[in-house]
Parts: C-alpha cells; structure tokens; sequence
C-alpha cells in the first residue's frame, strides 16, 4: 500500500475534494453522457436531448455514489459550443456534482467556458483539457474568462512512457496552466490502449510521489472496445469493465473516467470496494486521518 513522501495536493471543485494520499478521499467516479451513440442526445448540433432517459441515468448514478459514499463529476461531452453549453446547463440542474466541459477542441470548450461563467456555473465547471495543442491565445482567453478548474492531459506523439509524460508536465502543461491562472490542475495520464493502461499505471504513480498532483486516467474507450470479451455476453463484459477500472483504482488513481453514466451499477460499487480498503489501510496501519465521507464507514 502506497503513501506517498511527496504532499499531496486535494483539488475542491464543489464538494467534491480530488486527491489526497491513497485512502485519504473517496475515488472520484466520472460517467459520461452525451456520447456520441448515446440514446439520449438527438442532435448533437443543436443540443436536443431526450430529458427522461438522462435524467433517469444520472439519478441513478447520483443513488449509487451517495449509496457507495463515493465522490462523482459528470464528464459532459459536446461538439458544438451552444450545445455544450446547454448540456452543462441540463445537467448542472440536475445535479450537484462538478462536471467536465468536455468539447472536441477549443473552439467548442472556450466558448462553452464563457457561457457557464455567465449563468453563474463556472465555479463547477472543469475545462477538459488543456494540452500540447492548447495555443498562447486560447491559454488568454481561458485566463479572462477566469477559469479554475482543468484537466490537463498527458497525450502527445513524444510522451508515451511514464516519465516522458512527466516531463511533459514539467515543461509544457503545467507552465501553460500557470499562464491561464488555472488554481486546480487535475492531471490525465492519457490511455492510448487496452494494454498499455499499464503505463498509465505506473504514470499515475510517477506523479503523485513527484508532484503531488490530483491524477487518474480515462479507460472507459479501450474497455468498451474490447471485442474479445463481447462474445461471452454482458455480464461476463460487466466483470472485464469492473476490473480495469479497480486496476486503475489500484494504481493510486485520484479519478477514474469510467465511461457512460449507464454502467455506473457495473463500476462504482467494486471501486468503492477498492476505495474502502485503501482506507481502512490508511486509518488502521499508517494511523492517518480520512475522509469522513469515506466508503470504509458504510461498505463493511
């Protein structure tokens, strides 16, 4: 079990508080919706969306985490920035979660970023992302905006192995967040792969003991797209999901992008499994304080 030499720096967007020392703070559990087949979003131009089916699906995640006594933010995806913006807006009504401001590039987050600080929900909102693309322009425009919150995310041709990713940080992401005035920097090591969720691993770890940083990783796309495990039916699938997603649990992750908000009864509760023993660890051997919205007070 790890405790990291290194302060560890706990990110609060709301109330949900990100990071900490393994154990420390709930995992926060990050569900998707407005994906691309998602039943829910009609046209993904305008905004359209079937408000039944996701309020149903984010109210039974939000049972779930409260249930589990998990942490949650709501990934919000969109490629349009008007759409986008009503997304977060729907979905900031619904529920009192953080949310990703998840835009395919810039040209959609930016502008969703400055409609959210006008209708008073920038403080609970996380720009997702800024990365090597992320121009000195755009990085003014996030700064005037008066952005807090970001996800800074590790993917680049040149930074696949965990301290190429590192130095990525070091010398590129983190001095353009400092440049945009960004107060919580939340980092994604970036999954290429199914396989290589191992590096991830070992990223993951790299830099919380070097910088302390809030840290997690997104396999939600390379899980889902597992065919092999497809042919034994869903349940058998439902347990693959669930174990990626308690390897990166195990990985000292801070957040964990588990993908649609749907499969949050196929991932949240064996999580919290993991969560809660990182916790009893914690208060039991290192003697360390917890949260007290801990998994270890409800689960056993």
């Amino acid at each position: 079990m790890l405790s990291f030499e290194t302060e560890q720096k706990v990110a609060q967007i709301g109330k949900v508080e990100i990071g900490g020392q393994p154990g420390e703070n709930p995992i926060v559990m990050i569900g998707t919706v407005f994906y691309a087949k998602h039943s829910a979003l009609l046209n993904e131009k305008t905004g359209e969306i079937d408000k039944p089916v996701v309020e149903k699906e984010l109210n039974e995640y939000t049972e779930i985490v409260e249930d589990t006594k998990m942490q949650g933010i709501i990934d919000v995806v969109g490629a349009y920035p008007d759409a986008l913006l009503k997304e977060c807006e729907f979905v900031a009504d619904i529920v009192d979660y953080p949310f990703l401001v998840d835009g395919l590039n810039d040209s959609s987050r930016i502008p969703a970023m400055e409609g959210l600080k006008e209708i008073g929900l920038l403080d609970r909102a996380i720009l997702n992302s800024i990365d090597e693309a992320t121009s000195e322009e755009n990085l003014e425009k996030i700064r005037e905006i008066g952005v807090k919150n970001a996800v800074l995310l590790t993917f680049g041709s040149k930074y696949i192995f965990p301290h190429q990713k590192l130095k990525m940080l070091k010398e590129t992401l983190i001095p353009k967040a400092e440049k945009a005035n960004i107060e919580n920097m939340i980092i994604d090591t970036a999954v290429l792969d199914l396989p290589s969720i191992s590096i991830n691993f070992e990223t993951t770890n790299l830099i919380k003991r070097e910088l302390g940083l809030p840290t997690g990783f997104a396999p939600a796309n390379a899980i889902y797209g597992w065919d092999f495990v497809k042919k034994y039916g869903e349940i058998p699938r439902c347990g693959a999901i669930a174990s990626i997603m308690t390897y990166c649990a195990s990985a000292s992750s801070d957040f964990i992008l588990f993908g649609p908000v749907k499969f949050a009864k196929c991932v949240v509760p064996a999580v919290a499994l993991i969560s809660g023993i990182n916790s009893y660890y914690r208060k039991r051997i290192l003697r360390k304080k917890i949260s007290e919205k801990s998994p270890l007070n409800v689960l056993f």
